[in-house]
């Protein structure tokens, strides 16, 4: 079962989300557990026996006066099962930090939420060497406290931050490389089997290319409803020629 995690980040409208909903629940699909992650405001309405809800992010704060903020029980009350934290695009634009990011991963995982962390590095710590460098430091700052009764609600995804949004040529064996390492890393600190996505400039053409991995974690791509039919549909064929 491919976990596939969709971010549509800061885009669509109410009846974007409505015409999207509507053309997924009409395809079939197996050997795919599918997660949409729209923006807050329409959480209430992408309800679908089709696929589960994530959010994007979560507050570091129960409750509280915390203009404009949504808390982890707030996402769980809204049948809410995944939530992305620690995406570089928070640490960019919003400058947060690993404090922040470990609250929120405390408040969702307290919730019984599935927390999804990216890591990644820049084309800097890439050219650099610094790749297992990079992904170590993130992870050991932010997992080492986790509870036992807890670790099984963490995913991982490898997102390159330098190959986001660009259409580079995916290259199997690095992105390989660096998955087994992460898992080796949950491995060495009694996590269970924790599933380990890819993100990053994902192309039509790379999920044939990674049938031995847990899934993906799509932005821009995950914008376009028919794509996505598609995406699935590889997927699947590619699952089932590893299957067999």
């Amino acid at each position: 079962m491919k976990l596939l995690i969709c971010n549509w980040k800061e885009n669509k409208t109410l009846s974007d989300c409505l015409d999207y909903k509507r053309s997924l629940e009409k395809i079939n699909f197996s050997n795919v557990k599918l997660v949409i992650c729209p923006a807050y405001p329409y959480l209430p309405i992408m309800h679908s026996k089709k696929f589960f809800l994530g959010a994007q992010n979560v507050s570091e704060y129960e409750s509280g006066s915390y203009t404009g903020e949504v808390s982890a029980n707030m996402l769980k009350s809204l049948d809410v099962k995944y939530v992305i934290i620690g995406h570089h695009e928070r640490e960019m634009y919003f400058l947060e930090n690993i404090e922040s990011q470990k609250k929120k991963i405390e408040n969702a995982l307290k919730q019984g939420l599935k927390v999804i962390i990216p890591v990644g590095e820049t084309l800097m710590e890439y050219q650099l060497d610094k790749v297992e460098e990079v992904i170590s430091k993130k992870l050991n700052a932010l997992l080492l406290d986790i509870k036992e009764e807890e670790k099984k609600n963490i995913a991982l995804a490898y997102e390159p931050i330098w190959k986001v949004g660009k259409n580079n040529p995916l290259n199997k064996k690095e992105v390989i490389k660096y998955i087994i390492f992460i898992k080796q890393w949950l491995y060495d600190h009694d996590f269970p089997n924790n599933p380990v996505l890819y993100g990053g400039g994902l192309q039509l053409e790379d999920f044939e290319k990674l049938p031995e991995i847990d899934g993906f974690l799509i932005g821009n791509l995950s914008l376009n409803v028919e794509k996505m039919c598609q995406v699935i549909e590889r997927i699947q064929n590619s699952t089932h020629v590893y299957k067999s």
